[in-house]
């Protein structure tokens, strides 16, 4: 028997690997897209936008923040190129057959 026995996983490891999982599915990108105006500030004024990073795997980037009255109009656009760069690299690869 190993000294380093594999670690039981938790509910919240489950849940977080298929949030993950779920999430670079190629079809989320054309719904986060469709929806990422709803963060800005025409739409959250006097709210706000709770930010919180993480790597895939769980790992903390940032702490939680609230941008205040929402995202402005230049991060909202910034996020639509990387949505639109990682839905580019998610179908770069093609079945045989495919154009």
């Amino acid at each position: 028997m190993s000294d380093a026995k594999a670690r039981k996983q938790t509910r919240a490891d489950l849940k977080r690997r298929v949030m993950e999982l779920e999430a670079q599915l190629v079809y989320m990108y054309h719904a986060a897209s469709h929806t990422l105006d709803r963060a800005g500030t025409k739409h959250l004024m006097g709210s706000g936008v709770l930010l919180r990073m993480n790597a895939l795997g769980g790992r903390e980037i940032t702490v939680p923040i609230v941008i205040r009255d929402g995202l402005s109009d230049d991060t909202i656009e910034a996020l639509q190129r990387d949505i639109a760069r990682s839905y580019e690299l998610a179908t770069a690869f093609k079945p045989k057959g495919v154009a």
